[in-house]
C-alpha cells in the first residue's frame, strides 16, 4: 500500500497520498523484523516517501527520518549483495539534502562517504554505475561551493566526466549526467572566467537539452540550466544575442512547466535574473517589471520551510534594488531590505549561502545610506559585509567579490567622514580582491576599478602622484580587460576619464584633457537613455568640457558642457541621491558662463540651481554647503540679500564638521570652509547688520573648539526641570568628548579592521544619541534653543572687563567690530587700509624672520628690521583706527589703563596687535595705551565667566633637558622664583625626571594653576599632537583637551609657540594655550613665538609677585600683572627689540 500510494503522489502530486505513504511504510517498518528478507526493501521505501515528501514540504524531521531508516536498510545488507551499493547511494543522497537544507559541512562529508562506497562497492560495467558517480560528482561540487578548494571542484569534474564517457548516447539518464557535467564546468568558469569552460558548460548542457525528449519532466530543468549558461557567457562577453538566448531557453522552461509544480518556482526566479540582466543592460524598465514578476511569482509559490525559499527571496531583492538604483525610490528599497533581510532570517548560521546573502543585505544598507544620508545604515552595511568576509576563507570564489563591496562601504565612510584611515581599510579590501582574482576572471575589470577609485580619493586628499599613477593603471586596465559590449564597460571607460583630468589638472598635459574627454564620451554613446548610470557620465563629460574652456577660454567647449550636464539633471528624479552632484556641477558651469559673457540670465539661472541643491531634504552636505556659498556670491553679484543662501550653508555646518567625527578630521574639514564666517559677516556688516555679523563669527569660528566646550557644559539649568535627561547628556557628553580625541588606527589587518570600525561606530552612534537628547530637551518649555548658536544679545555678555574688538578681515573688506561694556550697541570700525593680501603677506614675513617655524626656547634669532615697519602698518591701518574710535588715544588721561580684548580672523590671528606702533622714539604704541588680551571667540570669555572661589595652589614643572632638544638651564632657576612667593599657598614642582607625562597630568587634577618651563612644539601637520616636552615623553594638545579640569584659574605656559595657531586653521585656535582653555583654565598665559631663556623667569617673577602679594589666587588680574612684567622687560631690552617682550599674551579672562 506504501509503495502504491508513493507511485499515485509520484503521478498526480496529491500531498495526502504521500502522508499516507509515510503512515503506512511506518507501520510495516516497524512490524517487520530485522532478519526478515524484505525489511531493507520497506526500510527504502519509507526512505523514498520521507525523501519526497522533504523535497516538497522542507522540514528537516522528514530529511532526519529518511536518514535513520535508510541507514537501517544499509546496515540489514551484506557488503557482497547486489542492491547495497543503491542504499548507500540513496543514503548519500538524504545527507546531500540535508546538506542543502542545513548548509553543515559534515552533511556533505557523510555524503561524500556513502557516495563514494556506493561506487567502489559497484563493478566495472554495472549499468548504475554512472549514476553513482554522478551523485558523487554532485557532492564534490557542492563541497566546492562550501569551501571553494579547487581540489573539490576538479574531484566533481572527474566523477561526472566518467559518468558521462560511462554511458551510452541513447541511455536514458545520459542527457541528466552531462547537465550535472555542465555545472561543474559553469562553476569552474565562475572560479576562473576562462571563456573554454563555459563554451564546455554550454556544449554539455545543450547536448543534455537535445537528449531530452518533449514531455520529459527535466525538460524545463536542463532548458533552464542551459539558459543560465548562456547567461553567464554574456555576463562575461556582453553580447546580447547570448542574453537573448538565455532569456529563450529559460522561457521554454517556465512554459513547459505545469504552475504549481515543484519545479516552477526556481525557473521563474532565474528567468527573472536574466531579465533583469537586461535591464541593467538596456535600461528598459518592461524588463525590470517582467523581472520584479516572475521572482515575485517564484517567492510566492515557495513554501516557508522550502530550503530555496532564501535564494528566491534574495533574488527578488536584487531587482528592486534595481528599480531604486534607476529611480531612487524609497519604496523600491524598502522593499528589497524586506526580502533580503527574510532570506538572511530564514538561512541557518553555518549553511554555505549565508554569506551571500549577508553580503547582498549590506549591500542594500550601504544603498540605503546612499539614499538616506544616516550613517546607521552604513555601520549596518560594513557590519554585514565584515562578517562575511571574517566567515569565508581566502580559497573562496566569492572571497574577492565580498572584500570588493566591504571596500566600497569603507570608501563611503571616508567619503562621508574624511577619516584617512577608512580609506587606508578600502584600499586594502580592494587590492586583496584583485589579488584574490585570477586573471580572465569576468569580474576582475571592476575590482581593478573599485581599486582605481580608492587610490583616486587618496591622491585628492593626500596630493601624492603615486596615488593617481595607480589609479589610471588600474581603470586603464580595467577597460583594456572589457570588450565595448561588456556591460560594465561605460564605468570604467568613466573612471578612467576621471582620473586622466585629475592629472591633467595637476600637471597640464593637454594629452591627458583630450582622452579624458574621449574616453567620457564613449561611455556616454555606450549608455541608453534610459540606463541609471547615464546622467553621471553626462554630468562629468560636461565637468571635463569646462576644464577645457578653463583652459582654452572656447566659449563652446562651456555650451557643450552646459548641455551635457543640463540633459544629465533633466534625466535625474528629483528625489534621486545624486541629483544634488549633477545640480552643483550644472550651476558652476552656468555661473563661469555668466562670469564670461556678462549675461545676468547666466547668473539667476545658476542661482536657481544652487538654491534648490542647498535647500534640498537631501543629505550632502559637503556638496550642499558648497551650494550655498555660491547662491550667496550669485545672490550678492545680482544686487539680492544673500542672506537665505548664509543662512542655509550655517545650518549645514553642524551636519558637516560632524560631532561624531574625530577632532583631527573635523579640523581638516574646516580648512575648507575656513572663510565662511569672515565672508558671511563682512556682507552682514556692509548692509549694518552687526548683531548678525557677530552671531554668524561666533557660529563658523573656532567650530571644533565650540564642540568641546559645548560637551563640557554642566547642564545646570536643564537639571531644574528634567534631571533624568540632563544626567543622561551629560554622561552622553562625557564619552562623546573621549570619543572625539581618539584617531583611528591606520594599520590593516582584519582583527583591526573590525576595532576601528566599531570604535568609530560607538562614536558616531554616541553623536546620534547626543543629537536625539537635545532635540528631546528642545520640546521642553523655555529651551527651544537650547545649545543653538548663541544671538547675540547672549554673545555681548562676553565684555564684561572692557571691550571686546573683534576683527574681520575678507577680501572684500575689513572691519573691527566692538563689544562694549553694559552695552547692546556694536561700534562698527571700518579698516579701509587693510587688504586681505597684504595681511598675507605681513604675517607670512613676520613668521619667518621671528622664528615661528623652528626657533624654540634656548635659541636666538638675529633682529628683524622690516618687522618694525611691518608693525608701523598694523598700527596705522588697524589699531590706532580701533583705538581713536574708543576714545582711547585723544583721551589719553586715565586712572588705570583700559583692558582691550582681540578677537581676530584669518592672517590677522597671527599678528601682535599688541605690540603695534610707531617705534619713531616719541608716539605711543599699543601697549603704551591699553592691556591687551586675546581670546579664540567670545564664547570662551563666556564658559569662563565665574571665576571659581575654591583654589588649590600652584604647580610648578620644570624640564632642562629633553632628548633632541637644547638645554634650558634657567628653568631651574624658574621654578625657584616661583617657589619664593608660594609660602602662603600649596606649591608643588615637578622638575626633571619627576615631570613626567602622567605625573603632570595627576598633579594638574589637584592643582588650580600650573605654569609649564620647558619646550614646546608646534606640529603643523596636525595641531593636535602640538605638545609639551616632559622627561618621559610628549604631553600633547589632544591629550590635554581629553581632559575636563575643575576649579582651576591661571595656566604660565613658559615654552615657544604656545599661542601659535595653524595657518591653514587660522579661526580654529589650534595651540596649546586654547587647548588650556578647554581643559578648563580660563586664563592663560602664553607665548606667540620663541622666547629667550633668561627671560622667562624675569616675566615669570613679576607676574607672581603681582599675583600673589596678597596670598591670594586671582587669574583675573593676570593680564595686568603679565603688561606690569613684559613693561619692564621692554624698559630693559629696548622697544624696538620687540622680539623679547611682544611674545609674551595673555588669552581668555
Amino acid at each position: 500500500m506504501a509503495a502504491f500510494l508513493q507511485i499515485r503522489f509520484d503521478r498526480f502530486g496529491v500531498l495526502e497520498d504521500l502522508n499516507e505513504s509515510i503512515q503506512y511504510g511506518t507501520k510495516a517498518a516497524r512490524m517487520t523484523p530485522d532478519d526478515h528478507p524484505n525489511k531493507p526493501t520497506r526500510l527504502n521505501t519509507l526512505w523514498n516517501s520521507l525523501q519526497s515528501r522533504f523535497h516538497k514540504l522542507g522540514e528537516v524531521a522528514d530529511i532526519q527520518d529518511a536518514i535513520e531508516y535508510q541507514s537501517q536498510a544499509v546496515a540489514l545488507i551484506a557488503d557482497g549483495h547486489p542492491e547495497k551499493p543503491g542504499y548507500l547511494n540513496n543514503l548519500g543522497l538524504s545527507w546531500q539534502s540535508r546538506f542543502h537544507k542545513l548548509g553543515e559541512l559534515s552533511s556533505l562529508d557523510h555524503a561524500i562517504e556513502y557516495l563514494s562506497k556506493a561506487v567502489a562497492l559497484t563493478p566495472a560495467g554495472d549499468p548504475d554505475k554512472p549514476a553513482w558517480l554522478s551523485n558523487l560528482g554532485l557532492s564534490w561540487q557542492g563541497k566546492y561551493e562550501l569551501v571553494g578548494e579547487i581540489s573539490a571542484l576538479d574531484q566533481a569534474l572527474e566523477y561526472q566526466t566518467q559518468a558521462v564517457d560511462l554511458t551510452p548516447e541513447d541511455h536514458p539518464d545520459k542527457s541528466e549526467y552531462l547537465n550535472k557535467l555542465g555545472l561543474s564546468w559553469r562553476n569552474r568558469f565562475k572560479r576562473f572566467g576562462e571563456l573554454g569552460d563555459i563554451g564546455r558548460a554550454i556544449n554539455y548542457h545543450t547536448r543534455a537539452v537535445n537528449l531530452t525528449p518533449d514531455g520529459h519532466p527535466s525538460k524545463p530543468g536542463r532548458l533552464n540550466n542551459l539558459g543560465v549558461s548562456w547567461l553567464g557567457k554574456f555576463e562575461h562577453v556582453g553580447d546580447l544575442a547570448d542574453l537573448g538566448r538565455a532569456i529563450d531557453f529559460q522561457t521554454q522552461a517556465v512554459e513547459l512547466t505545469p504552475e504549481s509544480s515543484s519545479g516552477e518556482a526556481d525557473l521563474l526566479g532565474n528567468l527573472g535574473g536574466s531579465w533583469l540582466s537586461r535591464f541593467e543592460r538596456l535600461g528598459e524598465l518592461e524588463d525590470l517589471n517582467r523581472a520584479i514578476e516572475y521572482q515575485s511569482r517564484a517567492v510566492y509559490s515557495t513554501l516557508d520551510g522550502h530550503p530555496e525559499k532564501p535564494r528566491r527571496l534574495d533574488l527578488l531583492g536584487g531587482s528592486w534594488n534595481s528599480r531604486f538604483e534607476r529611480f531612487g525610490e524609497l519604496e523600491a528599497i524598502e522593499n528589497s531590505v524586506k526580502f533580503r533581510s527574510q532570506a538572511v532570517e530564514l538561512t541557518p548560521d553555518g549553511h554555505p549561502h549565508k554569506p551571500r546573502y549577508m553580503n547582498n543585505l549590506g549591500n542594500l544598507c550601504h544603498c540605503q545610506f546612499k539614499l538616506l544620508g544616516e550613517l546607521t545604515y552604513l555601520h549596518r552595511a560594513l557590519d554585514y559585509q565584515s562578517r562575511v568576509v571574517d566567515l569565508t576563507p581566502d580559497t573562496h570564489p566569492n572571497k574577492p567579490g565580498y572584500l570588493s563591496n566591504l571596500g566600497n562601504s569603507w570608501h563611503s565612510r571616508f567619503e562621508r567622514l574624511g577619516e584617512l584611515a577608512d580609506l587606508e581599510h578600502a584600499i586594502d579590501c580592494q587590492s586583496r580582491a584583485v589579488a584574490l582574482t585570477p586573471n580572465g576572471h569576468p569580474d576582475k575589470p571592476g575590482r581593478l576599478s573599485n581599486l582605481g577609485n580608492a587610490h583616486q580619493s587618496r591622491f585628492e586628499r593626500l596630493g601624492e602622484l603615486a596615488d593617481l599613477d595607480r589609479a589610471i593603471d588600474c581603470q586603464s586596465q580595467a577597460v583594456a580587460l572589457s570588450p565595448d559590449s561588456h556591460p560594465r564597460k561605460s564605468i570604467f571607460l568613466n573612471n578612467l576619464g576621471n582620473s586622466l583630468q585629475s592629472r591633467f589638472r595637476r600637471l597640464d598635459e593637454l594629452e591627458d584633457i583630450k582622452l579624458a574627454i574621449e574616453y567620457q564620451s564613449q561611455a556616454v554613446a555606450l549608455t541608453p537613455d534610459g540606463h541609471p548610470d547615464k546622467p553621471g557620465y553626462l554630468i562629468n563629460v560636461g565637468a571635463l568640457w569646462r576644464t577645457r574652456f578653463e583652459r582654452f577660454e572656447e566659449l563652446s567647449d562651456l555650451e557643450y558642457a552646459i548641455e551635457c550636464q543640463s540633459k544629465a539633471v533633466a534625466l535625474t528624479s528629483d528625489h534621486h541621491p545624486e541629483k544634488l552632484v549633477l545640480l552643483n556641477s550644472l550651476g558652476i558651469s552656468l555661473l563661469r558662463r555668466a562670469q564670461h559673457m556678462g549675461d545676468v540670465s547666466n547668473l539667476e539661472e545658476a542661482l536657481m540651481v544652487f538654491r534648490t541643491a542647498a535647500t534640498a531634504t537631501a543629505f550632502k552636505p559637503s556638496i550642499q554647503m558648497q551650494c550655498a556659498r555660491n547662491w550667496a556670491r550669485a545672490s550678492i553679484s545680482l544686487g539680492r540679500s544673500p542672506l537665505a543662501a548664509y543662512q542655509a550653508a550655517f545650518s549645514l555646518l553642524p551636519r558637516l564638521v560632524w560631532i561624531g567625527q574625530t577632532i583631527q578630521h573635523r579640523h581638516e574639514t574646516m580648512t575648507a570652509i575656513r572663510d565662511l564666517a569672515s565672508q558671511a559677516a563682512a556682507w552682514a556688516i556692509s548692509v549694518n547688520l552687526y548683531d548678525l555679523a557677530l552671531e554668524w563669527l561666533e557660529q563658523g569660528r573656532s567650530v571644533v573648539w565650540g564642540q568641546t566646550l559645548q560637551l563640557r557644559n554642566p547642564f545646570n539649568d536643564l537639571f531644574l526641570v528634567d534631571s533624568r535627561l540632563a544626567q543622561k547628556l551629560r554622561d552622553i557628553a562625557s564619552r562623546l568628548d573621549s570619543a572625539g580625541s581618539t584617531l583611528a588606527l591606520q594599520v590593516s589587518g582584519e582583527d583591526v579592521l573590525r576595532d576601528v570600525r566599531l570604535q568609530t561606530e560607538h562614536h558616531n552612534r554616541l553623536a546620534l544619541e547626543w543629537e536625539k537628547l537635545l532635540e528631546q530637551a528642545r520640546q521642553i518649555p523655555g529651551f527651544e534653543s537650547y545649545m543653538r548658536p548663541l544671538k547675540s544679545k547672549e554673545i555681548k555678555q562676553a565684555a564684561k572687563d572692557g571691550p571686546v574688538v573683534v576683527i574681520n578681515t575678507h577680501l572684500t573688506q575689513c572691519n573691527a567690530i566692538i563689544v562694549m561694556p553694559m552695552s547692546q550697541n556694536i561700534m562698527n570700525v571700518p579698516l579701509d587700509g587693510v587688504e586681505q593680501e597684504k595681511l598675507d603677506q605681513i604675517s607670512t614675513k613676520m613668521h619667518h624672520s621671528i622664528g615661528i617655524y623652528g626657533g624654540a626656547r634656548g635659541f636666538t634669532q638675529s633682529k628683524s628690521e622690516g618687522n618694525i615697519r611691518l608693525l608701523m602698518f598694523i598700527w596705522s591701518h588697524v589699531v590706532e583706527p580701533i583705538l581713536r574710535a574708543l576714545n582711547y588715544i585723544d583721551n589719553p588721561v586715565l586712572s588705570e589703563r583700559p583692558h582691550i580684548t582681540w578677537c581676530t580672523t584669518g592672517a590677522m590671528s597671527f599678528l601682535p596687535l599688541h605690540a603695534a606702533g610707531l617705534y619713531d622714539g616719541h608716539s605711543l604704541n599699543t601697549f603704551d595705551i591699553v592691556v591687551s588680551s586675546y581670546t579664540p571667540t567670545l564664547r570662551a570669555l563666556l564658559f569662563h565667566k565665574s571665576p571659581s572661589s575654591t583654589q588649590s595652589g600652584l604647580l610648578a614643572v620644570g624640564q632642562a633637558t629633553s632628548l633632541g632638544q637644547a638645554p634650558l638651564p634657567k628653568t631651574v632657576d624658574e621654578l625657584k622664583t616661583i617657589g619664593r612667593y608660594s609660602s602662603t599657598i600649596l606649591y608643588h614642582e615637578l622638575e626633571g625626571a619627576s615631570a613626567t607625562v602622567d605625573a603632570t597630568l595627576a598633579a594638574m587634577q589637584t592643582h588650580s594653576w600650573v605654569h609649564l618651563a620647558c619646550h614646546a612644539v608646534q606640529d603643523r601637520s596636525n595641531p593636535s599632537k602640538s605638545a609639551f616636552y616632559l622627561h618621559d615623553g610628549l604631553l600633547t594638545l589632544e591629550e590635554i583637551t581629553r581632559r575636563q579640569f575643575k576649579h582651576k584659574g591661571l595656566a604660565f605656559l613658559s615654552a615657544c609657540q604656545t599661542a601659535t595657531g595653524d595657518d591653514s586653521l587660522p579661526d580654529e585656535a589650534a595651540h596649546l594655550a586654547a587647548g588650556m582653555l578647554i581643559a578648563g583654565y580660563p586664563s592663560i598665559i602664553a607665548t606667540m613665538w620663541w622666547i629667550m631663556d633668561e627671560d622667562a623667569p624675569f616675566i615669570a617673577d613679576i607676574v607672581y609677585s603681582e599675583l600673589l602679594k596678597d596670598g591670594k589666587m586671582d587669574h583675573t588680574q593676570s593680564a595686568r600683572a603679565l603688561h606690569k612684567a613684559v613693561k619692564v622687560l621692554r624698559e630693559r631690552v629696548g622697544e624696538k627689540n620687540f622680539q623679547r617682550w611682544a611674545p609674551f599674551i595673555h588669552m581668555g579672562v
